[in-house]
């Protein structure tokens, strides 16, 4: 007799106990590969509200996508996908409306760990895509117009929370506690944009040495290579030089305001 899969609803209690469990559940999840459970997954999925270090848990490579998973079907998924991460940037708000709350040490570590959850999603979205494209030698121009989106809108809701965490909750953090305490419970993050610079760094080399391997086939068009540029994204370099001087402008100013320096 088949083993009955456990509920959305235990997968996301037991989500929310430790990093390991978190990271266990999804990918579970993810591996057993039913898109309407994945979708309710991530619309229910919250964050552990803490988790020590050694307690990390590991992806599991095949949770990165199984065989025969398409472009189309990664969008499909990010209906779900999405509202975790919106979910996390209304947490960051809230913290932005009740800064210091409970206090300032609770309050920047309970940031901290959003901040931390939405770099380390990003990563995890854009490997996805990776490795869908692994599979693909050419693509139809729809196909690299789904890449292009799946891509661009990962680092576009990392770029949204760092926008959040280095402009206004650092202000009415600062605002709202004692400057002491403030710069104590921020301490931590300067390491954590450091992390995500170099990961997600990492990340657009691989994209680019991908784009150069594939071939786009147009309808009615001669086969071509998938250009760095169109619509204004963030394939192309300058695009993409602006996009990290942003992101490095934003992290140095939370640097210049705590006195910290990495």
């Amino acid at each position: 007799m088949a083993t009955k899969p456990p509920t959305i609803a235990s997968l996301v209690r037991i989500a929310c106990q430790s990093h390991k469990m978190y990271v266990e559940n999804t990918c579970y999840i993810l591996m057993e590969g039913e898109p309407e459970r994945i979708i309710e997954y991530f619309t229910r999925l919250s964050l552990p509200r803490a988790w020590a270090e050694e307690d990390r848990g590991e992806w599991h490579v095949d949770a990165f996508g199984p065989e025969g998973h398409t472009l189309a079907d990664e969008l499909h998924l990010m209906e779900g996908m999405v509202k975790y991460i919106d979910r996390n940037a209304r947490k960051i708000k809230w913290h932005i409306s009740h800064p210091g709350e409970p206090d300032a040490q609770a309050s920047g570590d309970a940031v901290a760990l959003v901040f931390a959850a939405q770099g380390e999603y990003a990563a995890f979205r854009i490997r996805r895509v990776l490795k869908i494209l692994d599979t693909h030698k050419t693509l139809t121009a729809k196909e690299w117009g789904q890449t292009r989106e799946l891509l661009n809108r990962a680092y576009r809701d990392y770029r949204l929370a760092v926008q959040l965490v280095t402009t206004r909750y650092l202000e009415e953090l600062l605002g709202a506690a004692d400057p002491e305490d403030a710069m104590k419970a921020l301490q931590g993050y300067p390491a954590i944009f450091k992390e995500h610079t170099a990961i997600l760094d990492g990340l657009r080399d691989e994209i680019e040495v991908m784009r150069q391997t594939l071939a786009v086939q147009p309808e009615g068009y001669p086969i071509v290579r998938p250009p760095r540029y169109f619509g204004g994204d963030l394939l192309d370099t300058p695009s993409w030089k602006h996009f990290w001087g942003e992101v490095g402008t934003l992290s140095d100013n939370m640097r210049q305001h705590v006195g910290l320096g990495i």
